[in-house]
């Protein structure tokens, strides 16, 4: 492997090297303060979920109820999570692919 010189006129190689020390610290303490974050649960809408279906309201509420899809309030919000809608999704899928 062979080494290249780079010359930089006007800055001393000791002020290069402070700055990178200085860099160096900073990035340490950044990743010893960094906090591990929750992954970020994503919830879409009763409308969405119909579109995603091609359902009517009416039949998400009823689905609601049944238990076949999963409900999360938020305030006066009805949601669901995604995941769970895109395996309720899979999972008809291959019940209609085996039906057949």
């Amino acid at each position: 492997m062979t080494q290249r010189v780079i010359q930089i006129e006007g800055i001393e190689a000791s002020y290069l090297l402070e700055r990178f020390d200085d860099l160096s610290r900073q990035i340490k303490e950044l990743k010893e303060n960094q906090k591990p974050t929750a992954p970020k649960t994503d919830f879409i809408t009763r409308s969405e979920v119909c579109i995603i279906f091609h359902i009517s309201v009416v039949t998400a509420s009823e689905w609601s109820k049944k238990g076949i899809l999963k409900t999360y309030k938020i305030g006066n919000r009805i949601f669901y999570k995604r995941s769970e809608i895109e395996n309720a999704l899979t999972e008809i899928h291959t019940r209609q692919r085996f039906n057949k």
